[in-house]
């Protein structure tokens, strides 16, 4: 099934895609769904046994899970990812940090630049979004704690990001985590270990992997966050990124307000975002201009 989160009017809701509608599962909040397990699915199923008949028309799609509890990125996941970045360490070890829950927008939200020097970069990653609580669990037991899969775009401010280090600040700020449109069922998806990543600006092709090529598998990224914390129903875990982001290209490409990004991942979808100049610029007041060579 493919579960997407909908605005029509002032009702938020829950549905799941049938042809061109949207049909409504009764749930009002995805994690809701998420967390009544077997129950919630076969709401859904049902929904969708309906037909196009019973579809409606909303006026908007937002994120599948517009609020996550946790959203933690992968670091360099791709090894060609990172034998583009300057510097870079291969190491054994699995890196995360994370994206805040306020960053997430929807499809067809515009990804705000505060500040065209600082640097704004464009990332295509898989989107694993659990849906069964997880402790200690095997890397082989991981899989059966998976809701299933989404389109995640982890947007950066490189200056930022870079700075002393400051991850989460370059990837957390406001509409730098865009998510969506759907969120597809695991049952869906034949073999996510064999699926195209791409990302598109302005048209122009960009990043073009298979997830193949990640380093660690999702039942392994899961398996070792559930050594350091308890996963929840509507966690999201972004598993990283291959080679061709602009900040490591000769020269260096940085989103800018006008253009257009889409990351598309095969047979989840293609999540599309306008970039935009923010109503408000950050100012200089704690960010002084230290340029990232």
């Amino acid at each position: 099934m493919r579960l997407v989160t909908y605005k029509k009017g002032a009702l938020v809701g829950v549905g799941v895609r049938v042809g061109e509608g949207i049909v409504p599962t009764g749930y009002l909040d995805m994690i809701e769904l998420l967390e009544s397990g077997d129950e919630g699915l076969s709401h859904a199923a049902e929904a969708a046994a309906l037909g196009p008949d019973s579809a409606i028309e909303p006026d908007r799609i937002l994120a599948p899970i517009p609020r996550p509890q946790k959203i933690l990125g992968s670091g360099p996941n791709f090894l060609k990812h990172l034998e583009e970045e300057p510097g870079a360490i291969l190491t054994d070890e699995q890196f995360f940090f994370s994206k805040l829950p306020s960053s997430v927008i929807g499809p067809g939200e515009p990804i705000e630049i505060l500040r065209p020097d600082l640097q704004f970069d464009y990332e295509v990653e898989l989107g694993i979004v659990i849906g069964k609580e997880a402790r200690w669990v095997s890397e082989e037991a991981a899989m059966d704690h998976v809701a299933g899969y989404t389109v995640i775009h982890d947007a950066s401010s490189r200056w930022i990001q870079f700075k002393d280090e400051q991850i989460t600040l370059g990837k957390g700020l406001d509409t730098m985590c865009p998510m969506g449109p759907d969120l597809v069922t695991k049952d869906e998806i034949d073999d996510v270990d064999d699926l195209q990543m791409r990302t598109y600006l302005n048209g122009e092709l960009m990043q073009d992997e298979s997830t193949g090529a990640m380093r660690f598998k999702v039942g392994g990224m899961i398996s070792y966050l559930s050594e350091m914390f308890t996963l929840v129903p509507g966690d999201v875990i972004s598993a990283g990124t291959p080679d061709g982001i602009g900040c490591f290209r000769d020269p260096p490409i940085y989103l800018k307000a006008g253009d257009e990004v889409t990351v598309s991942i095969e047979g989840i979808g293609d999540l599309t975002n306008p970039v935009a100049e923010a109503e408000r610029q950050l100012s200089d007041r704690y960010f002084f201009r230290q340029k990232y060579e």
